[in-house]
């Protein structure tokens, strides 16, 4: 399990390749994922390029809320000196498959800690007309000694309303169903969940996102069990035997 909460790339200098006046690339800041990113009419490849300020570490991507499917590649690289990014001296994780599924277009990589200034995200499929993205997560990341006990779940949570007319026919007001996932994480000294659980709660609480990829050896079904939103509820971090501490997450996703 993967767990990462600051979003270095909500407070950097944002440019992309295309985009239109109306859903521009900086929209992939906002917390809303609904607010989209929508490159030119007719373009199906573009990137963006995050100026962090300064050099910063970073060791997972998240891509959110796109139109792209499984056919989709993606690179994503990291330079110092190179304000395009395109260098990536720093990182180059090579063109691979992003793993998005359609319905989803979520699209994660975790890769081992890299330094760097300039962040260049490149998307493309061929299968779509017009490429668009709704959020891009770029930063640190957690993977906790221990992934989340058995007994952990996910739902999509069904908020339509249903109402029955005098002469009993139903009528449904369609909504959007976030995922909502469920988990533990226990067994853990108390440095690491001090230094990472107790800070993300500390750090972001019920008011900014946090992102859990749930199964990250469940290649099929990362679409499924991973959300980006917000906790539900400030859990205690739990001393339940010497020296083990355990926590309780509950995560809506943000749509």
């Amino acid at each position: 399990m993967l767990i990462a909460w600051e979003n270095l790339a909500d407070d950097a200098m944002v440019s992309a390749t295309s985009e239109q006046s109306s859903a521009p690339g900086a929209n992939v800041q906002n917390e809303h994922a609904s607010k989209k990113w929508i490159v030119v009419e007719g373009v199906n490849s573009a990137s963006e390029v995050f100026d962090m300020l300064a050099s910063v570490a970073c060791g997972i991507l998240a891509v959110l809320a796109s139109n792209m499917t499984a056919a989709a590649p993606l690179r994503l690289r990291g330079s110092d000196s190179d304000a395009t990014g395109v260098t990536g001296e720093k990182y180059d994780s090579t063109l691979i498959n992003a793993g998005a599924k359609a319905g989803y277009g979520d699209a994660y990589l975790s890769f081992t800690s890299a330094t760097a200034r300039y962040w260049r995200v490149d998307l493309a499929d061929a299968s779509v007309t017009t490429l668009q993205a709704g959020r891009v997560f770029i930063g640190p990341k957690w993977t906790p000694t221990y992934d989340q006990g058995y007994d952990w779940s996910v739902v999509s949570q069904d908020a339509s309303k249903v109402t029955e007319s005098y002469g009993g026919q139903s009528f449904v007001d369609v909504r959007p169903a976030p995922r909502i996932i469920q988990f533990t994480l226990e067994f853990m000294s108390e440095a690491e969940m001090y230094g990472n659980a107790f800070a993300m709660a500390r750090a972001n609480g019920v008011a900014r996102d946090v992102l859990a990829v749930s199964d990250t050896a469940a290649a099929g079904y990362l679409s499924e069990q991973s959300v980006y939103g917000l906790c539900t509820a400030s859990e205690p971090l739990v001393n339940y035997d010497y020296g083990i501490f355990r926590q309780k997450f509950t995560i809506k996703q943000r749509l």
